[in-house]
């Protein structure tokens, strides 16, 4: 079976890119391990070479990126063809599913590939960049099958009228549909008011890479790292937005500070940013109490995850966020807020603790426990590790049941 994976964005070795789609890509690894015959496809907005590319301000963008037609990343084959992409856009003859298309199948004419439904099927995350995908594959006689992530079913058929029927359109017409949540497939349902069947195939974890720390380790850790020897590490993963809950933890932090100041937040963000986190620690009287790290390799972050006592990401929704799972596999107590799919994941007071979100007085109380209890922090450390081996899996683990459905369908 050949699957040509889709995602909507995926790492590339260069700043502020090295995060985008790392849990596809290894979720594609699993694939490969389990037997897939896998390449990247991920189509791109065509350029003029510069100095061109300066007269439009996407232009200007896509040639600061400058993918590359053909890449290989960590062993997978990386396809970026290009989507007819003129300015002014009347020059544009076919609409945009036509010009994904055409992007798609220049990827198998220059290849040589003849692809067919008996051996080739597309899979795609990220259900809005999926309208385009689905299309092209229908309209080559494939099936595609279909992943819900998060936003893509939270926030994105609820935008408008043509955002919903795009959604439902793509769900009814999918031939297989797949969730990294059982709260999102239910969620979509429930949107469109049908009986849609779906499958739940969870994000993994290296949990061999991510593990717990020795005291030995930790302490040499912290010292690569400059972090004190004698606080409680805090460590929040994520884009410096508002939804990943950055202001509700250092708000929640301001309330533990009156009581202990015991405490050190580290920050480790990529990608797209609304905050200066730096300033906000500042305003709440945390300069003291934070450290920024911004974005760490993914290959390092066992290194940080290993350093700290506490992983705390109270986003207002997610569909289920990995950081919570690589930080459980971690052996690190865990405090997450009580949304979407964080209660599969998240046992309160078993394996983790859930909250409310946009609540820092709640998170302020719950973190006051964790930083002045060892004995807490031991337990629920103990379990969330124990619970990732024994019960989540690795990512081979979980796309062995990903595969065997595609190669039924």
């Amino acid at each position: 079976m050949r699957v040509w994976a889709f995602p909507s964005f995926y790492p590339l070795d260069r700043p502020g890119f090295r995060w985008t789609g790392i849990f596809a890509h290894r979720q594609y690894k699993g694939l490969i391990e389990k037997g897939a015959d896998l390449q990247v496809i991920l189509p791109v907005p065509w350029n003029p070479p510069f100095p061109l590319s300066e007269i439009d301000p996407q232009w200007k963008r896509l040639q600061k990126t400058n993918y590359p037609l053909k890449r290989v990343y960590d062993g997978i084959t990386v396809h970026h063809p290009r989507i007819q992409n003129l300015r002014p856009s009347r020059l544009m003859k076919k609409p945009y599913l036509d010009r994904y298309h055409d992007a798609v199948a220049s990827v198998f004419k220059s290849e040589g590939i003849t692809v067919s439904p008996q051996t080739d099927i597309f899979y795609s995350q990220w259900l809005p960049e999926s309208v385009s995908v689905q299309y092209a594959a229908h309209k080559m006689g494939l099936k595609s099958a279909i992943l819900y992530i998060g936003d893509d079913v939270v926030v994105w058929p609820r935008a408008n009228q043509v955002n919903y029927k795009a959604f439902e359109n793509l769900l009814v017409n999918a031939d297989m549909r797949f969730a990294c949540a059982a709260y999102l497939g239910k969620e979509a349902n429930k949107i469109l008011g049908k009986d849609l069947p779906f499958e739940v195939v969870r994000w993994g974890v290296d949990y061999q890479f991510l593990k717990p720390a020795t005291e030995a380790k930790k302490a040499e850790m912290r010292a690569k790292y400059n972090f004190p020897k004698d606080k409680i590490l805090i460590l929040n993963v994520g884009s410096a937005i508002v939804r990943k809950g950055w202001l509700d933890l250092l708000d929640a932090l301001k309330t533990v500070k009156a009581q202990t100041d015991n405490f050190v937040l580290v920050g480790v963000h990529a990608g797209e940013t609304e905050i200066n986190l730096d300033q906000a620690a500042q305003e709440r009287g945390l300069q003291a109490n934070f450290m920024n790290l911004g974005e760490v390799p993914p290959e390092r972050l066992n290194e940080i995850f290993n350093a700290v006592d506490i992983f705390c990401l109270p986003s207002h929704w997610e569909g289920l966020a990995n950081a919570n799972i690589e930080a459980m596999s971690s052996g690190l107590p865990v405090v997450t807020t009580d949304v979407c799919g964080h209660p599969e994941l998240v046992h309160h007071n078993v394996n983790g603790i859930l909250v409310p979100a946009k609540q820092p007085a709640i998170l302020a109380g719950e973190l006051l426990k964790l930083i002045t209890d060892k004995g807490l922090r031991d337990t629920l450390s103990k379990n969330g590790r124990e619970f990732i081996t024994k019960e989540w899996g690795n990512f081979a683990d979980n796309a062995s049941l990903l595969y065997q459905r595609l190669c039924k369908v």
